[in-house]
């Protein structure tokens, strides 16, 4: 191995990381774009993420004109989640439908009868809630609807404690939201919301209040918010889990892929010079190419099949194309042999490390003082000046 060779590879490198740029930026950009086009379609099906308020009570006094806020004494708000998760092209979708229900307990602490208003605002002003209706004290009452909100008028006898039971079923998309005290911070009395869910990968929403007790439930979870009386101006709410979008996580393989070709090539040059191998620089460029289809297949087969079984396929074909080419031009034998194993370790393990988010870094760190590690023992007799000494060229006459 000469000066001359390593700038050539060093050369063959730059070029190749140059691609890995261009090929993460066109993901990053079909992602962006399918992003907003297809999530629009998607909300248009099923609806946005949703954020449902408390309803609002006024009261009126029988005979009397002024309108005053009558205070919720106690909330029983249940919500039953059934997930439905759907890709399109390089995204992952959460939706949901929801049955949502509420039974809200209003008191009439005045002397004579009064006349009660619930005003009930949905979560979203053009969705679709099916089933929904009100009832007092069991009785049915008339609904008016008007912009997103639901106005129910009903007769509340004096010093009584009226159940006011309300629900819908409707659909959203990877969140949804409860708000016990819609106008800001404010007190909520006896307040009790139970969510049900058929899947167990349950998140919440960064401002929102995590759960005060929780149980599994056949495959779901169980979710209970219970307090005696709270001051909060912050939601109760569930964040819906999905598989690992195929787009972005393709854009960031392919955007560290020059750090897995360098520590490959780092291999392949150690490797050959302590086994006594030639390889060209133009042998280097066929691998490097080898090394980019491996990220250019998982690329266009992420839109059209599972990422599980894009990245499998990819990694086959890569290493297939490497180790077949090595092959014919250094042969079979334990140079080759650990040659592959550095492909399947800086190529294959380094990429998947990307699908455990939060943990691609310790893997890496830990690969690369491994790596270096069996890298030391195995040149540490090794001669470097002989390695890496020009040879000779013999005179013209001494050839002839």
């Amino acid at each position: 191995m000469t000066v001359p060779r390593l700038v050539a590879i060093a050369v063959i490198f730059a070029l190749a990381a140059a691609a890995w740029l261009a090929l993460a930026g066109s993901v990053d950009y079909r992602t962006s774009a399918s992003r907003g086009d297809l999530g629009q379609r998607v909300e248009g099906l099923w609806g946005g993420p949703q954020t449902q308020p408390a309803p609002a009570f006024t009261y009126r006094p029988d005979g009397g004109t002024s309108v005053r806020p009558l205070a919720i004494v106690g909330s029983d708000v249940t919500a039953d989640f059934t997930l439905d998760q759907r890709r399109k092209g390089l995204l992952w979708y959460a939706t949901y439908a929801v049955d949502f229900a509420g039974t809200y307990r209003v008191t009439n602490a005045e002397s004579v009868a009064a006349s009660a208003v619930m005003t009930f605002p949905f979560p979203v002003a053009d969705g679709i809630y099916d089933g929904f209706s009100v009832t007092v004290d069991g009785r049915d009452v008339p609904v008016v609807y008007a912009d997103g909100v639901a106005r129910a008028e009903f007769a509340l006898p004096a010093q009584h404690t009226a159940e006011v039971h309300t629900g819908y079923r409707t659909q959203g998309l990877d969140e949804w939201r409860y708000l016990p005290a819609p106008a800001g911070v404010g007190l909520v009395d006896d307040f009790t919301i139970e969510m049900t869910t058929d899947f167990s990968d349950v998140d919440y929403p960064a401002d929102a209040v995590s759960p005060t007790r929780y149980e599994t439930s056949g495959d779901g979870m169980r979710l209970v918010w219970e307090y005696g009386s709270l001051v909060t101006g912050r939601p109760i709410g569930l964040a819906m889990p999905k598989p690992t979008d195929p787009g972005p996580l393709a854009a960031r393989i392919a955007l560290f892929a020059p750090v897995s070709l360098l520590f490959y090539f780092a291999a392949l040059v150690l490797l050959t010079a302590t086994n006594g191998l030639r390889l060209h620089p133009i042998n280097y460029g066929f691998l490097a190419a080898g090394f980019f289809a491996f990220h250019l297949l998982i690329a266009y087969l992420a839109d059209h099949i599972d990422i599980n079984l894009a990245f499998a396929v990819a990694s086959a074909v890569s290493v297939a194309l490497c180790v077949g080419y090595l092959a014919l031009a250094i042969g079979w034998g334990r140079a080759l042999r650990e040659i592959a194993l550095s492909q399947v370790v800086f190529l294959v393990l380094f990429s998947y490390s990307f699908f455990f988010e939060g943990f691609t870094g310790l893997a890496v760190t830990i690969g690369s003082v491994l790596t270096l590690a069996y890298f030391m023992v195995k040149t540490a007799h090794t001669d470097w000046e002989s390695v890496f000494v020009r040879p000779r060229t013999e005179p013209a006459a001494m050839r002839a």
